[in-house]
């Protein structure tokens, strides 16, 4: 009995850590996205016109530094974070061309993804899938048949 019960919780341990992990990497995706002059906090010097801004208009952007500090500082906060033994499991995969560790957090990691159109009640769907290789393996990524690389 303490077993099946032990189990549960082991099963909602996991689930509870891989969606930290996924809210953690969408965070890092989104301080890596500012820090490429792209910041979206409304805060920051780079929106010049905040005024307009709060009237719903487009702001115009130009980037200043003063929130760059703060960024780098949230970044390697989140890394640190992810580079903890818990989320090992999910940042590390094999690469399917070299059978190499591969971190998907890394800058030599790639996605290369593949589409292929489905008809289905005369509607055209397209499924999606992937494959993580290294940014150098990924040029020699067979392409399934009857796929297209997107």
């Amino acid at each position: 009995m303490h077993l099946i019960k032990d189990r549960n919780n082991l099963n909602k341990m996991t689930k509870n850590e891989k969606e930290e992990y996924y809210l953690l990497t969408d965070k890092l995706e989104e301080i890596e996205w500012a820090i490429d002059c792209k910041c979206n906090d409304i805060d920051c010097d780079k929106y010049m016109y905040k005024d307009l801004l709060k009237k719903k208009y487009m702001p115009v952007l130009e980037h200043n530094f003063s929130c760059m500090k703060k960024l780098k500082r949230e970044k390697e906060a989140v890394l640190r974070i992810l580079f903890q033994r818990k989320y090992i499991k999910y940042r590390y995969l094999k690469c399917n061309i070299c059978k190499k560790s591969l971190d998907k957090l890394s800058e030599k990691s790639k996605i290369v993804s593949f589409t292929r159109p489905i008809k289905e009640n005369r509607k055209v769907f397209y499924q999606w899938d992937c494959v993580w290789a290294h940014s150098i393996c990924a040029p020699n990524v067979k392409i399934p048949k009857g796929w297209n690389k997107s």
